[in-house]
């Protein structure tokens, strides 16, 4: 039983600190004394200088093992965020299979927010914004770079804004069809990570696929959760 999470900003100059006060927040949260905590997974970029943490796991496995709680028929899981993206195959919690994306900042979150910064709007503006989007206008340029030349091109010859916010969307869903492809399709597709809380990727997302996009209420913590419950199984073990 998940009791509390927490997200606060990832401070890297500081990460001690950081840990400290997510640590604190959960605590306080779960309303349980410091005592009780027996064991702490470190994952993700970073996992490695979490001084507090009794071992670690892999992006991959606390995914699968997340997901696998909270979404049980999802077999294919994308996990997209503001520096990676990452497909994985599970099966019971495990992951079978997994392909990262290789292309600098392209097909991660810093792609997006870079564009919405050209267009002028928030993240979450450009997602819903993409949503009302009338004509079909491709960015097809698979290098950030490229693709913010391709961005700039749109700007000047004057297409909408919900447009160009769509196009990029369905750039970086195309991008992430191609790792899903790679690991192996299976039916019911999950996402996590930041992205999954925009509505204009989910949507793109589903466009790419044809099918239906599974999205737990809280997509950032899967692999927290996942960390979670692998240290648990080290407690009973």
């Amino acid at each position: 039983m998940l009791l509390a999470h927490a997200i606060v900003p990832n401070g890297r100059q500081d990460l001690d600190r950081v840990i400290n006060k997510a640590l604190e927040e959960v605590i306080a949260k779960a309303e349980t004394p410091a005592d009780c905590v027996d064991c702490i997974i470190a994952t993700g970029d970073g996992g490695a200088q979490v001084t507090v943490a009794h071992g670690q796991a892999s992006e991959a496995q606390c995914c699968a093992c997340g997901s696998a709680m909270l979404m049980p028929p999802a077999h294919t899981i994308l996990d997209m965020g503001a520096e990676t993206c990452m497909a994985v195959r599970t099966c019971r919690g495990m992951p079978l299979n997994i392909v990262r994306n290789d292309r600098c900042a392209s097909g991660t979150g810093r792609s997006l927010k870079m564009a919405a910064k050209m267009l002028g709007k928030s993240l979450e503006d450009m997602g819903v914004l993409s949503l009302l989007s009338r004509e079909e206008i491709s960015i097809n340029n698979t290098c950030a770079v490229f693709a913010e030349s391709e961005i700039i091109s749109k700007i000047h010859h004057q297409y909408r804004v919900e447009d160009i916010a769509k196009a990029v969307f369905r750039g970086l869903a195309r991008r992430a069809h191609s790792l899903i492809v790679k690991v192996g399709l299976e039916k019911d597709v999950a996402m996590v990570g930041g992205l999954a809380n925009n509505a204009g990727m989910i949507r793109a997302l589903q466009d790419e696929l044809g099918c239906q996009v599974l999205v737990p209420d809280q997509p950032m913590i899967v692999g927290a959760l996942g960390a979670a419950l692998i240290a648990e199984g080290k407690t009973r073990s």
